[in-house]
């Protein structure tokens, strides 16, 4: 009965987190889900570059027609290695995307039911867990979305927030780079959303430092962190960027190689992506898209029953002592009023400051992923509103009708289709969909010679002549390179079918050549080649930026698992 006793929260959290994942479980895919055939196509672009030997794959070579695009210099990696992974145990693409979406679901609610119940304790902890799986925006983000890698997301801050909490209250060195592995977990899975909690993640800690019951024992106080703790808890913080610098140090020295108004602009434009309070309120569920000023065609809702558990945790806390407590009601529900403002449309001013970054953002409603965290966890303080004595039977009574309002609509719209290179340049060719330009795009393509090479199985010619007098003969293609050989009387100039990048290298006969630029309007390879017959090899490789931020991340990762192992009794 006393190992019951301890277990029965996580087995009860375990049995309703099952309920959203049977959809899952179901054949087929749904495959109009907003993300949810970039995400296979993505995958299948990383398991062959992983494949040929690319540890970091960035090249994602079957995009823009066949002419490839350095998809993961914008698209953090974590995703596609964790759904990689699924798919070295022998599932097929689409099972390891819903093997990623299931890991994805069980971790976000371990990790809110490890913070809240710290803070909160046992009982409110199942209620915070609960509301946060089922809360609209995290349904729509698994089901009508399919956005796996923002989904993937939903784990990481609850885990930053009980690292740091640990570390305040035990005043512990153990738990500084938990909280910076947990932060660069977040970096690696989406950028965007690491823009939108790393300033929350910053008031935290300030939060935390100011709040003085949370002082450690006078033991825990007397170890030598004096003042010290708002230092380090930063520094954790920094460390995880450092975690990241393999995926950072590219975006900032290499996306100016990049055209960014095709993912800031027109209808990526923030401005038209503001919602009304009514989105916020309004109970309606549907699978469309995203529309401008308000014309979203799926739920944007907050919803109604972590709304009215949060008012009555609020209003709970004025009857409780606890001001650990009380104060992280004040500032989550500051937190949740802040989100809840800067998604309306007054707040674009505030936007238009830190336009440069947060423009990258996209949608302003992004940020419920935000409010989704605070709701829940003032939807799990709600059990203090009962008598000590039902406290359980309340949680989970508390945690029944979460399920009960939220969980009619966590389903999707399966609607299966084949994934294959037919329905890929389909998906390319038809819907302008995996494109991407470089700033030696003059102009996006609409078709290219590949295309039909795609659809007969087979990329036989990869390469022609564009100066000179020489024949090209395809030797091999894969992901991240080709090879070619090139015959002719006169020094000839080869052009490849693949868009020009940092990192794309060539060799004649073996030896590294110079005479690689891009060429035409598509800004693809071109490779000055002598008279003769030649070896034409190109190979997609590092860069300094690149081979520094590994380098970081390899040396920090060392040292966080050196400190952890020195700390960990």
């Amino acid at each position: 009965m006393r190992r019951f006793h301890l277990n029965r929260h996580p087995a009860i959290l375990l049995a309703l987190t099952a309920l959203l994942l049977a959809p899952l479980t179901a054949p087929g895919y749904f495959i109009f889900a907003h993300d949810a055939r970039h995400t296979v196509y993505f995958l299948q672009m990383f398991d062959a570059a992983l494949r040929e030997g690319a540890l970091y794959p960035r090249w994602a070579a079957d995009m823009v027609f066949g002419y490839g695009y350095p998809v993961w210099l914008i698209l953090a990696p974590l995703p596609y290695y964790l759904a990689e992974f699924f798919h070295l145990l022998g599932l097929d693409f689409v099972s390891s995307v819903k093997a990623l979406d299931a890991g994805g679901i069980i971790a976000s609610g371990a990790a809110m039911y490890l913070f809240a119940s710290r803070v909160l304790g046992k009982n409110a902890g199942l209620v915070a867990a609960v509301a946060y799986l089922f809360i609209p925006y995290h349904v729509v983000d698994l089901y009508v979305r399919a956005a796996g890698a923002e989904f993937l997301a939903f784990v990481f801050p609850p885990l930053v927030m009980w690292a740091l909490y640990e570390f305040f209250t035990t005043r512990r060195a153990f738990y500084l780079p938990l909280a910076a592995i947990a932060y660069a977990g977040l970096i690696l899975a989406h950028i965007s959303m690491a823009v939108i909690f790393s300033p929350v993640l910053g008031a935290y800690v300030l939060f935390l430092w100011i709040t003085p019951t949370l002082d450690a024992s006078p033991t825990q106080r007397g170890r030598g962190w004096g003042g010290g703790t708002l230092a380090l808890a930063l520094a954790s913080l920094a460390l995880g960027l450092l975690l990241s610098a393999t995926f950072l140090l590219p975006v900032i020295f290499e996306q100016q190689y990049l055209t960014s108004e095709p993912l800031i602009g027109g209808f990526f434009d923030f401005h038209q992506h503001f919602v009304s309070l009514s989105q916020l309120l309004s109970p309606f569920w549907g699978y469309g898209y995203a529309g401008i000023n308000g014309g979203d065609q799926f739920s944007l809702q907050l919803g109604v029953m972590p709304l009215v558990l949060a008012l009555l945790a609020i209003f709970a806390a004025r009857r409780k002592r606890d001001s650990v407590v009380n104060a992280h009601l004040i500032f989550f529900g500051l937190v949740a009023l802040a989100t809840i403002a800067l998604m309306l449309p007054f707040s674009a001013p505030l936007w238009d400051v830190a336009a440069r970054v947060i423009a990258f953002v996209q949608f302003p409603w992004r940020l419920l992923i935000v409010t989704a965290l605070a709701l829940a966890f003032l939807s799990g303080a709600a059990v203090r509103a009962l008598p000590p004595r039902d406290s359980f039977l309340g949680a989970l009574l508390l945690s029944l009708l979460l399920v009960f309002a939220l969980f009619p609509n966590a389903r999707p719209e399966y609607t299966d289709a084949p994934f294959n290179y037919n329905a890929m340049m389909d998906f390319e060719v038809k819907d302008r969909e995996l494109l991407g330009d470089t700033i030696w795009t003059q102009a996006r393509p609409k078709d290219s010679p590949l295309v039909e090479q795609y659809r007969a199985g087979a990329l036989s010619q990869k390469a022609i002549v564009v100066e000179g007098d020489a024949s090209v003969e395809t030797l091999a293609h894969h992901s991240q390179s080709d090879e070619v050989r090139v015959t002719g009387n006169q020094a000839s100039r080869v052009l490849f079918y693949t868009r020009y990048f940092p990192g794309w290298t060539a060799t004649i006969d073996g030896v590294l050549t110079p005479n690689i630029e891009p060429y035409g309007e598509q800004g693809l390879i071109a490779v000055e080649v002598p008279a003769g017959t030649h070896i034409v090899t190109t190979r997609f490789g590092g860069t300094l930026p690149r081979h520094v931020g590994a380098l970081i991340s390899a040396l920090t990762a060392i040292g966080a698992i050196g400190w952890l192992w020195k700390v960990r009794k």
